[in-house]
């Protein structure tokens, strides 16, 4: 019976298997998807931006600042359901976040609405900004929603905002 050194055995047989196994075995390719594929929700969020601008478009002009407006509110308080439904508001900064930008957004959407202004489009333009900013904080803290969400999000606040200071659909 051999005597063995405590430990001594099992390190020597896991490197032995290693050192076979990686001889054995064909050299492996990085696994690391394209960067396209990972950037999957932005071009979701680019698909759903130009779809909103299309069917903007198809709306009577009176309309438009209306129902800019709701979009906007709307993804402050997607926000805040979907963060509520994954019980991420727990935490009371994160509720009290979240409430604030509903009410924040609220605001830019009764702005756009109630007063009677010479170009809408330029507040909702600052609102679907102001929401791009909100996206990246979320993005950065993984909190709230899904990463994928928030960037997706981003990409569609963004060419939005451009849409509207450019073409000027509100």
């Amino acid at each position: 019976m051999a005597t063995t050194i405590p430990g001594t055995a099992t390190t020597l047989r896991a490197t032995a298997t290693r050192a076979t196994s990686s001889a054995c075995e064909p050299a492996q390719t990085s696994t690391r998807r394209p960067w396209l594929l990972r950037r999957w929700p932005t071009g979701v969020g680019l698909v759903l931006a130009v779809s909103s601008v299309a069917a903007m478009t198809l709306l009577p002009e009176p309309a438009r600042p209306w129902v800019g407006a709701w979009w906007v509110l709307t993804a402050a308080v997607v926000y805040l359901s979907w963060g509520t439904a994954r019980g991420e508001l727990a935490e009371r900064r994160w509720l009290t976040a979240e409430t604030a930008g509903v009410l924040a957004f609220g605001a830019v959407a009764l702005a756009v609405v109630a007063v009677d202004l010479s170009s809408p489009a330029h507040v909702l333009a600052a609102g679907w900004l102001a929401h791009a900013l909100w996206d990246v904080v979320h993005h950065r803290a993984d909190k709230v929603v899904p990463r994928w969400y928030a960037e997706a999000c981003l990409a569609t606040d963004l060419t939005v905002a451009a849409s509207l200071l450019t073409i000027g659909l509100a």
